[in-house]
């Protein structure tokens, strides 16, 4: 069978990646799926409050990196997989997983994606959707506060401890292998243009899977 089209979103904390992954999602269809590098964080449900309160989601370790690659692989050849399932309030998973079956188009939504070597050699059009930090900083504080319930005292911190050191050391160095970078505030039609290249693309000859 043809290797499905790897498309690959990248950027900071709150940059918009998942908006726009799911943006493509809903125009394509079913000709697309989506695989959020997110799922992948190590379970740390068992670990004690205090080590809890140290975690750092923001370093690359903390993705269960081989168990990515091999549920990426598998949707590559064209094998459905049954993904984690990462709740956020516990630091851990679920029991329960979710079933992603493959497409033609598979959308890799993750700030790691352009950070982890054998993630980002293999996507065909890669995104780093560049957004002022305040406004980054902005939008975390609202979603953690609504989604998350999460107060604005630990948002802060773990921004502080964590998001910025780790964004200027890991995320924004890997800006520069992205295929496309995106300045979101100031180009509205981004989304479009991205969206008829997939199109575009995928009447093309894949490469085997």
């Amino acid at each position: 069978m043809k290797r499905p089209l790897l498309v690959g979103i990248s950027g900071g904390s709150a940059s918009g990646k998942s908006n726009l992954a799911h943006y493509l999602k809903n125009r394509l269809g079913k000709r697309a799926s989506v695989f959020c590098m997110d799922w992948y964080y190590r379970d740390n449900s068992g670990v004690s409050r205090e080590k809890a309160d140290k975690l750092n989601f923001d370093h690359p370790n903390a993705i269960e990196t081989p168990l990515m690659l091999k549920h990426l692989r598998e949707l590559m050849a064209g094998r459905s997989i049954e993904a984690p399932i990462y709740k956020y309030a516990i630091h851990g998973r679920l029991p329960e997983t979710r079933h992603v079956e493959p497409a033609e188009v598979l959308i890799v939504d993750g700030i790691f994606v352009l950070v982890e070597p054998k993630v980002q050699e293999i996507m065909d059009i890669s995104v780093y959707i560049d957004v002022p930090s305040d406004v980054r900083l902005l939008r975390r504080i609202r979603r953690d506060v609504k989604e998350r319930h999460v107060d604005l005292e630990e948002t802060l911190r773990v921004y502080e401890r964590c998001v910025r050191p780790m964004h200027m050391k890991f995320i924004s160095p890997a800006a520069a292998r992205a295929t496309f970078r995106w300045h979101q505030l100031d180009d509205d039609g981004f989304k479009d243009r991205v969206y008829n290249l997939i199109k575009k693309r995928i009447g093309e000859g894949r490469k085997p899977a």
